[in-house]
């Protein structure tokens, strides 16, 4: 018998910044050691969303320290009482637009009428914007993988899980994220530098769950970047991290350079279940 595979697209989609722009989505204040007030990325959505993308960008500044934690909220009933659906999404001196920022995804059900918001909070009240594109309307919405909740690991005060990636090439030890408390199936890699002084260089990062002496890679190589010496970091989109994790799993994460590495990096994964 002839097995036909089911393939599952979109065919509804909302950009928040529909028009190119230097200067994408909107503008979020951190707070300083504490979450800031919410911004508004996405009005009444006309569909019911399956998964969005997030672009994270122009969070840094030149010769500063730029640590931003940012939460993603949801009003169901289309106001700015937002709840938050995911927490703590790493943006660390995100980098400007033209030179791609930070982009994540997240497979999550968004009910059609919803508002969407971000806020931040970093070492500082400073600025950083938040844009996205949400996708609805599956081919087969009986085979597309949603999720109804997320779980943040590895987080640190304004950031993640401190470690130091190998030199030139070189793997970097394994630092354990912490233990999740749900069961995951869905995860992103989120790495920033705390630190004043960045320069060019080029880094990976896996994420990996397991013990000790055994682990399983969820993401490899990671790509993330500092194109010069203006404090800026961006990070590559990744669309392959699948990978069923149970509850009372620990996470693991590990990086090398291209050559010397930077102080302050730290990490944190954040997962998608339901």
């Amino acid at each position: 018998m002839l097995l036909v595979p089911v393939f599952c697209g979109f065919q509804w989609r909302k950009f928040t910044t529909p028009n190119p722009s230097t200067s994408p989505g909107t503008s979020i204040t951190a707070g300083a050691d504490t979450k800031g007030s919410w911004g508004q990325i996405a009005a009444a959505l006309d569909e019911d969303v399956y998964g969005f993308l997030l672009w994270i960008v122009a969070g840094a500044v030149s010769g500063a320290q730029r640590d931003y934690l940012i939460d993603i909220g949801v009003d169901p009933a289309g106001g700015t009482n937002y709840v938050p659906i995911i927490s703590d999404i790493l943006a660390h001196q995100a980098s400007r637009a033209v030179d791609c920022g930070r982009q994540y995804y997240f497979p999550m059900f968004i009910k059609a009428g919803a508002r969407v918001g971000a806020r931040a909070q970093g070492n500082g009240a400073n600025t950083i914007r938040v844009a996205g594109i949400f996708y609805g309307k599956p081919t087969n919405p009986e085979v597309a993988l949603v999720g109804q909740y997320s779980e943040t690991i590895g987080v640190a005060g304004n950031g993640g899980t401190s470690l130091t990636p190998g030199a030139s090439g070189a793997e970097g030890s394994w630092v354990s994220l912490g233990t999740t408390t749900k069961h995951l199936w869905w995860w992103q890699l989120c790495v920033g530098f705390s630190t004043t002084v960045t320069t060019s260089k080029m880094y990976y990062f896996d994420l990996a769950v397991g013990d000790d002496t055994n682990k399983d890679i969820i993401l490899e190589n990671v790509a993330l970047y500092h194109p010069g010496t203006a404090e800026r970091t961006g990070q590559t989109l990744r669309m392959d991290g699948f990978w069923d994790v149970p509850a009372g799993s620990t996470l693991y994460v590990r990086g090398s350079c291209s050559g010397a590495t930077d102080s302050g990096c730290n990490a944190l994964a954040v997962g998608v279940g339901g």
